[in-house]
Parts: C-alpha cells; sequence; structure tokens
C-alpha cells in the first residue's frame, strides 16, 4: 500500500479514500471506507476510458453482471457508478496476500490443501458460470487467502457467456501462463477456459512453478498452444485430474461441476499450509489497526496529517525501537491493477539519516559485486559500479552511504554458487549485482533466493534465467528469449526485407532454438523468414550457396559459436552473396571479426566513447581512472542506481522487503529501462531500451546506434 497522492481525491461516491492498493492502465485502487465503516477496496477508472462511451457501456454491463456474483469464495460487489466522471467499482476488501506472494514465500502445498483450494476454487468458478460469466484471467495474483478459506477476485476482463468479444479479433486477454489455449489464440472462450486455468494455477501451487515456464509473453503463449505442460513433482491424488483440466480440446476438460465432487468439501481446519496462518492473521490484524481515514489536502487537511496519524497508531510500546519508519506488509491486489505480486508496502515518513543515534554518521547499505576477477569483464563491472558508489556517497542529503563488496566466483558454476551464498550469507549485504556469464550465472541464483537476498544480473541471457524473476533474482536485461532486439529492429526499420534466411546452427541449438522461434513462430520480424538448419559436423558451404542463389534479402546468423559464425560468413562471402547479415555478440571473436566485415551485431552493453547518452559517466569514469569505460561498465554504473533507487526507498527494513520496492514501479537508468508487469508477473529490461547494435569494420566492431534509435529520422 502508498499513502494518497496530493492529488488524490478524498472521497468518492461517499467512500472515503485511505490509501493507494495500486496502480495501472486502467486507473487506480484504492483502500476506502464505505459510508458503514467498512474496508472496500475502490477502483477508479482513468478519465482516457471514461471519455470514450463504449467503454462507459462495457464497464456498466460488467460490473451489473459481477454483482451478480453471491458465490461463498468471490468477492462482493459493494457498489458501483458508470455515469460518474471517473467511473468507479467498490468491492469487500480482503486483507491478506495472494495466492502468487504465498507461493514465493512459502514453496509448494501439501497435498490436503491443494484438495481444498481446488474445491474452494471449483465452487467459485461454478458460481461465477451460473450468473453467465467467464472469470477469463484465473492466475495465482487473482486469488487472495484469507483465514477462512481463498477469495477469488479481479473481474475486470471477465465476459458473459456468449456475448461477443469486445475486442478485436486474434487479440490475447489474460495472463500468460495461466490462459488457454484458445485464449492464447484469440478465439471465443467458455467455462472450459477457465477450468483450464484452474489446472495451471493448481499445478503451480503443486510444484511451485508455473507449468508453462516463465521468460516473455510470446514464449509462454506458444508454449501453452503447442507444447505439453511441464506437471512433475504433482501429487498422484491430483495428477490425473490436473491433466484433464490441461487438456488443449476445452472438449476434452472436465466441467467444474466434475471438479467440485472429485475435489469434496472445503475443510477450513486444514486448508492453509503450516506457516501461512500467521501470515494471513498479522495481515488482517494491521489492517484492523489503521485508524478512520481523514481527508487529503483537498479536504484541509494535508495527507502527511494522516500519515503521522497512521505512524503513531502504529508505533510500539514503550521500550521498543521507535524509528517513525515502519513497513506494514499488506495484501489484496484487487481488479487487476499494478501491484506487485510479492507484496505491497505501507511506507509512512522518513528514517533517521543520521543513523545510529548520536554518532553523527550514516547506515552503510552494502552491495556484493559477483563475478570472475581474472575477465576483463568484471573490471569494467567493479568500475562502473565504483563511480555510482562515489557519486552517491558524495550526495548531499542522502539517506545512508554506500559500500561495495566484491567476490571471486574463479569463473566457474560450482564458484558462483559457492560465493554467491557467502555474499548472501553476511547480513550486511542487501543485495547482489551478478556479472557472470550464462554459464555461472544461474548457479547464484538459488543461493540468492534461500537466503532471500535480492540478486541484479547484469550480463547474462540464457534461456535458464528465464524463470527467476520467481525466486530473488531480476535481470537487467532480455534473454534469448526475446530474440535480439537490436538487431530485430535494424531489419525491419532499415532493411525491411521481404525474404529473410535464419542460418541455425544446431551446434548449441538448445540456446539459439529461443532466436530461431522469435522470428518463426513470434514473428517478430516483418519479412518472411526461411530457416537453414547446418548440423554440427557439417560446414555451411551447402546454405551460403542456396541463400545467394535465391538473392535473399538479409541472412541472421542464429548460433553462439564465434569460429561457427565465422565458418559462415566465410562461406556467404566466397558463394557471393552481398546482402545484410547480423547476429549477436555471442559470436564476438577474434577469427569472425576477421571474416565478417560489414556484419552487424546486436549487443546488451553500449560504447561510452562513441553514445552520446552517457557523456558525464564517461567524464566521470576517466577523471577516476584516467581511462574511457570499458564494455559493460555503463550498465553496472545502472544496475548499482538502480539498486540505490530501490534501497533509499526501502529505508531501514532494506534487504527484506528491497525486491519489491524494485518491482514498484519502472526506472529508467543511462542505459536501459527496466519494468515490472504485474499482470504477467514478469520483470523485464525493455527490449529496445538496453540493446545496442554495432558494425564489424576494420576487425573491430563500432558503434551504431541504440536499439531505440534505429530508424528514426536523422536531424
Amino acid at each position: 500500500m502508498d499513502r494518497l497522492l496530493p492529488s488524490d481525491p478524498s472521497m468518492i461516491g461517499g467512500y472515503r479514500l485511505a490509501a493507494r492498493l495500486g496502480a495501472g492502465g486502467m486507473g487506480v485502487v484504492y483502500l476506502a471506507r464505505s459510508p458503514h465503516g467498512t474496508w472496500c477496496a475502490l477502483k477508479s477508472i482513468r478519465s482516457e476510458h471514461a471519455d470514450d462511451p463504449g467503454f462507459r457501456a462495457r464497464f456498466r454491463r460488467e460490473t451489473e453482471l459481477a454483482a451478480r456474483l453471491r458465490a461463498r469464495w468471490t468477492v462482493p460487489v459493494l457498489a458501483s457508478d458508470a455515469e460518474a466522471r471517473s467511473p468507479w467499482l467498490a468491492t469487500a476488501y480482503v486483507p491478506g496476500p495472494s495466492l502468487a506472494e504465498a507461493l514465493v514465500l512459502n514453496g509448494p502445498w501439501p497435498t490436503a490443501q491443494l484438495l481444498s483450494l481446488g474445491a474452494a476454487l471449483a465452487e467459485a468458478l461454478d458460481g461465477v458460470h451460473a450468473c453467465g460469466l467467464v472469470h477469463r484471467d484465473v492466475k495465482p495474483a487473482n486469488i487472495l487467502l484469507a483465514a477462512d478459506g481463498p477469495r477469488l477476485i479481479d473481474f475486470g476482463i471477465a465476459r458473459a457467456v456468449g456475448v461477443t468479444a469486445l475486442t478485436a479479433d486474434g487479440s490475447v486477454i489474460g495472463s500468460p501462463g495461466y490462459l488457454s489455449p484458445e485464449q492464447a489464440r484469440g478465439r471465443t472462450v467458455g467455462p472450459p477456459s477457465d477450468v483450464f486455468s484452474l489446472g495451471c494455477v493448481l499445478a503451480h501451487a503443486a510444484t511451485g512453478r508455473p507449468v508453462f515456464g516463465v521468460g516473455g509473453a510470446a514464449g509462454v503463449l506458444y508454449r501453452t498452444v503447442h507444447e505439453e505442460p511441464d506437471l512433475d513433482a504433482v501429487p498422484d491424488a491430483l495428477d490425473a485430474l490436473v491433466r484433464r483440466c490441461l487438456a488443449k480440446d476445452p472438449d476434452e476438460r472436465p466441467s467444474v461441476g466434475e471438479l467440485r465432487d472429485r475435489f469434496g468439501r472445503f475443510d477450513e481446519r486444514v486448508w492453509l499450509p503450516e506457516g501461512l496462518p500467521a501470515l494471513v492473521a498479522a495481515r488482517a490484524a494491521r489492517v484492523l489497526e489503521l485508524p478512520v481515514p481523514q481527508g487529503t489536502v483537498t479536504d484541509g487537511l494535508s495527507v502527511d496529517g494522516w500519515a503521522d496519524a497512521v505512524t503513531q497508531a502504529a508505533e510500539p510500546m514503550a521500550g521498543a525501537p521507535t524509528s517513525r519508519r515502519r513497513v506494514l506488509a499488506a495484501g489484496g491486489a484487487v481488479l487487476g491493477v499494478g501491484v506487485v505480486g510479492v507484496g505491497s508496502w505501507w511506507r509512512w515518513g522518513r528514517s533517521n539519516a543520521s543513523g545510529t543515534a548520536g554518532t553523527g554518521t550514516l547506515p552503510r547499505r552494502v552491495i556484493g559485486l559477483l563475478g570472475d576477477r581474472s575477465d576483463a569483464v568484471f573490471t569494467a563491472h567493479e568500475r562502473g559500479a565504483q563511480v555510482a558508489v562515489s557519486e552517491h556517497n558524495g550526495t548531499a542529503g542522502r539517506a545512508f552511504d554506500l559500500v561495495l563488496r566484491t567476490t571471486d566466483d574463479g569463473g566457474t558454476a560450482k564458484g558462483s554458487a559457492a560465493a554467491a551464498a557467502r555474499l548472501a550469507a553476511d547480513p550486511e549485504v542487501s543485495l547482489v549485482i551478478g556479472s557472470g556469464t550464462n554459464a555461472t550465472a544461474p548457479a547464484a541464483v538459488e543461493a540468492c533466493a534461500r537466503a532471500q537476498v535480492a540478486q541484479l544480473v547484469t550480463r547474462a541471457d540464457t534461456n535458464e534465467l528465464d524463470g527467476v524473476n520467481l525466486t530473488t533474482t531480476l535481470l537487467m536485461r532480455p534473454t534469448r528469449t526475446a530474440g535480439p532486439p537490436a538487431i530485430l529492429r535494424y531489419l525491419n526499420r532499415v532493411v525491411k526485407p521481404a525474404r529473410i534466411t535464419v542460418v541455425h546452427d544446431l551446434t548449441d541449438a538448445a540456446e539459439s532454438l529461443q532466436t530461431v522461434r522469435s522470428i518463426t513462430v513470434h514473428k517478430k520480424l516483418d519479412g518472411d523468414a526461411t530457416v537453414e538448419e547446418v548440423a554440427p559436423d557439417r560446414d555451411f558451404v551447402a546454405a551460403a550457396r542456396r541463400i545467394a542463389a535465391r538473392g535473399d534479402d538479409a541472412v541472421l546468423f542464429a548460433g553462439a559459436h564465434p569460429d561457427r559464425a565465422a565458418a559462415c560468413a566465410r562461406a556467404l562471402r566466397e558463394a557471393g552473396y552481398r546482402g545484410p547479415c547480423v547476429a549477436d555478440e555471442h559470436v564476438l571473436g577474434g577469427r569472425f571479426l576477421a571474416e565478417a566485415e560489414g556484419w552487424l551485431i546486436g549487443t546488451g552493453y553500449t560504447d561510452a566513447t562513441a553514445d552520446p547518452r552517457i557523456k558525464a559517466f564517461t567524464a566521470a569514469h576517466r577523471a577516476r581512472f584516467r581511462t574511457a569505460p570499458a564494455p559493460w561498465a555503463a550498465e553496472a554504473y545502472d544496475t548499482v542506481r538502480f539498486a540505490v533507487h530501490g534501497l533509499t526507498a526501502a529505508g531501514d527494513e532494506a534487504r527484506s522487503v528491497l525486491r519489491s520496492e524494485l518491482l514498484r514501479r519502472p526506472w529508467q537508468g543511462i542505459t536501459r529501462k527496466v519494468s515490472y508487469d504485474a499482470d504477467s508477473e514478469f520483470f523485464e529490461a525493455q527490449e529496445d531500451a538496453g540493446a545496442f547494435l554495432y558494425r564489424v569494420t576494420d576487425r573491430t566492431i563500432r558503434f551504431v546506434a541504440r536499439a531505440d534509435d534505429i530508424g528514426k529520422p536523422t536531424k
């Protein structure tokens, strides 16, 4: 939760607003007091949507349908007004964590609790379908956990059964990883679609991971439609039933009535796994202790006035620590707004900036830097990070001093895991920055997750990291699942090929397949694509001759071995092909640079000597180290600044709530922008803001442009 902004209204429709639960593209959700004194969640629609008469009609129809819900495990609609200047909808408030948060904090659920969860959710969907609705967004973030049972929330995209979709044909509405194959294809959906989503939820709760994996939405949607779910570790008591729920054909799925029969009655006595009842009770108690809200500045009382009232009400008894800052965990992501799935937080007042009372010194925040000290990239990271640390520590009015602590992982996966564990075990370390490679970075994820310390990965882009957003690790760049952003943008904006050949080197097929899929399945390239697969024991001569004979407009090399990429470049040149050729940074090496004159290369790092947007950083680096920044120095600088952004917001509880603060809002650095999508529960570096294009010239690579500048008119 966040306190109200001065621009927020104090009341809507007779409901006194108390705090913000979240905000998204559609509007803002507030915690509010009803005229009768009960807490509720009130969603106010943004004016740009309210100005659309068609939207008002849809909003009116859907709130009327939702108001008919009386199922035990749904959240009732208390009131709504589709004709207000900003339409709004109020529902009962559930002060508990979401299932998504519970899975992150507590792990998979035992069989008995899964059966009770399934029984309640099946009953909830039965009530939804009986009212003529299809929920269409059943997922862990939309299931709140109360002491007496779960509550299914968010009917913001529900549709009446049989009513024509209100979106264009082919659109996808819902959350990737939980929506049905027919929903993923943008087709009409009915009650069986919710059954599929329920199967995804139960399997996730049983195993602790989404059944169709994680990563970019396109990859998850593809797996939902074309591949089998990952049901390893689903208990035997649920396995067969969940498999039927996840049938690709809607007609092969069980009905909700059959599910209710199979799950049996909900058992309130055993429904929450060990550890969760205390969390649920604590959340409920904290909300009940809140004072009755007063007005915002529009009512003549400042927001800080009510903030002080809340802080005073939450002060500990005499003898306890007296820091004004309190971070109270609160659940209730309601109605599909952008609320972080792993926890939202009360933040009132400021912590004592002087740290230990009477010393006049500031508290310390320690950031660990993990990597191979013999790797030049580690040195670049360390120097970029040191510039950011010095810059922060020289800022007047800062709340803390920053300390950088480096740890050598020896360049091996085993060493990375051990070094990460050492950093994470140090209670002073608030965050770990991983500068390792695709071979070492994944090994550090488990150690950081076990210690509940946040980790930011800067350099690695292996598909093995697609799932880390469900742990404590966040990626500061896209993985290969997203495709190579800079070169795809170059092809689409500059070359505009009618036909392109993707040369797929099967030497590392598991990794490079994602790049191929991004073009052939997910259509991230505008032109037609032909794939030439080359086995590890074959050369590229025959494929190059076919490409040259066809006269294709461009060639994209999908592979990661510099020597193999060099052989492809040589074969194309000798076959007489003269069109544009592109690849990503993994092909860079001496032999490739000697063979690939003119090739375009996409990278995740900028060139500090040529990128005009980072002149100030380059100057600071030169002043400190008497040399220009090497590749990855600016990205490390950005990562430290992003960490400071979160640490400043987290205050005294830096380590325990840092990840939530980092997810709270989009952040723009000098090299990239990162953001969290609450609907898909996915954190990512924006594809075009953090990708860069280079050209091979005279056996070296020279900076061309940032991806987001490619194709823009030059001044």
